[in-house]
């Protein structure tokens, strides 16, 4: 949760900031990232998994999302998951990738545990089989997701370095 939450903060409206980030802040909502694709290995450039904006009578403009994540820490106990997803092809592979928070509850999504040697289950493969996801679940402009996840892996970064710590242990 703390990954998505600067994301939010710096490019979600303020909408967007009222309904997510208190579940963020609380703990109350758990949060996956999906990232990873199989074969992809960490080019987040070639994420292959679609969302295309479609009109559904009565409910209004929707993604529908197909393809598949990989490595999903904790994913089985995901209540939404950030996603990159492909919304163009035109242009560089980075300029069509859209930031697109799911809803793990909805209809589509599958989670399959990735069994480890040791026979763990701590990460995950996660389908979307064309799961709809309101328009307003879109972080930012659409196509500009690789601006988003450049900044979400800054801070993952530096929350893995533990700078604070690290500052207060050199003072």
């Amino acid at each position: 949760p703390v990954m998505v939450a600067p994301v939010i903060m710096a490019f979600g409206n303020a909408e967007q900031q009222q309904r997510f980030l208190p579940g963020i802040a609380s703990g109350e909502v758990w949060w996956s990232q999906g990232y990873s694709e199989p074969g992809s290995g960490s080019d987040l450039a070639s994420v292959k998994t679609r969302a295309e904006k479609k009109t559904i009578p009565g409910q209004g403009t929707v993604y529908v999302v197909n393809g598949q994540k990989t490595w999903t820490t904790l994913g089985q106990y995901g209540e939404w998951i950030f996603c990159l997803v492909r919304t163009s092809t035109e242009g560089k592979p980075q300029t069509g990738i859209s930031f697109l928070l799911i809803d793990m509850k909805s209809p589509g999504v599958t989670v399959r545990p990735i069994i480890m040697l040791d026979g763990g289950h701590e990460v995950n493969e996660v389908f979307f089989d064309n799961v709809e996801v309101p328009v307003e679940n879109l972080i930012g402009e659409e196509n500009k997701g690789w601006n988003y996840a450049k900044h979400l892996l800054a801070h993952e970064r530096t929350n893995i370095a533990d700078v604070n710590r690290t500052k207060r242990e050199l003072e």
